[in-house]
């Protein structure tokens, strides 16, 4: 198994980015409990009804389908992500959801979604913008399978981000929010509104064997890798994060408002 104190920077970043093997099983662990409070206030925000056909761009380890298919309780959740890894594991996890063809899971890209136009409600995404080097291509992609009154709330790192790794050199492209806001417009979004946010981030060890408690047990290898994590990065570290919003309301919708229902 890799050691993940011993990859070199552009390897930490390439998992972070595509999670792998039974590395990119632990940080997709780490990943969703970071992002565990962002992704229930995105679901909050979003406004989910019943009948709510909805998308998530960048899946991980699929933690949070049954979230969203607890709201969404006569609905339907796709989801897209570009680790082979990650689709299996969601897979797995979820496989009382894909049995009962109330969840999807494919291996694709942002740039091009395997589904037809005005496909869905309400879309969301943490922590996968601030991977899109063309991050047009990616909305207007967006912005081609939701509906008319579609909603779609997305968020990522800001500059300088949490890590001293995370720069263009190895895949990550930081934004300020004016032009996230910019690049929505660009893409086809009648309204796009980018807020920054301050959020603290502890330490991926520590993550990691806070969650345990909560998870089947690991096997020792995956147990050695989160020591090997905790020793890595054991103090806490701030991070800013943009949450991006972009719709095409049937209506204009005052900034802060509640999004129309779908």
């Amino acid at each position: 198994m890799s050691d993940f104190e011993s990859l070199s920077s552009a390897e930490r970043a390439r998992q972070l980015r595509n999670p792998e093997g039974e590395v990119g099983l632990a940080v997709a662990a780490w990943l969703n409990e970071t992002n565990r409070r962002g992704n229930a206030l995105v679901l909050a925000a979003l406004g989910l009804s019943s009948r709510s056909h909805v998308l998530e761009i960048g899946f991980g380890n699929g933690r949070t389908v049954p979230d969203v298919l607890a709201l969404a309780n006569d609905g339907h959740y796709s989801g897209i992500d570009i680790s082979p890894t990650m689709v299996e594991e969601a897979k797995r996890f979820n496989a009382e959801f894909v049995t009962g063809e109330r969840a999807e899971f494919h291996c694709a890209g942002a740039e091009r979604m395997p589904f037809p136009g005005a496909t869905f409600d309400r879309a969301f995404s943490i922590g996968v913008i601030h991977f899109w080097p063309e991050p047009v291509v990616a909305l207007k992609e967006l912005r081609r399978v939701l509906k008319p009154n579609g909603v779609a709330i997305m968020g990522g790192f800001a500059p300088p981000g949490a890590w001293d790794f995370a720069e263009a050199g190895f895949g990550f492209y930081l934004r300020d929010a004016a032009t996230w806001e910019a690049l929505c417009l660009e893409a086809g979004f009648r309204e796009a509104k980018a807020e920054t946010i301050e959020a603290t981030q502890t330490a991926i060890g520590e993550q990691l064997q806070r969650q345990l408690p909560a998870v089947q047990e690991p096997p020792p290898e995956i147990r050695e890798l989160i020591a090997r994590l905790a020793a890595l990065d054991s103090e806490k570290q701030r991070a800013t994060k943009h949450r991006v919003v972009a719709s095409l309301p049937l209506q204009p919708a005052l900034p802060g408002a509640t999004p129309p229902r779908g």
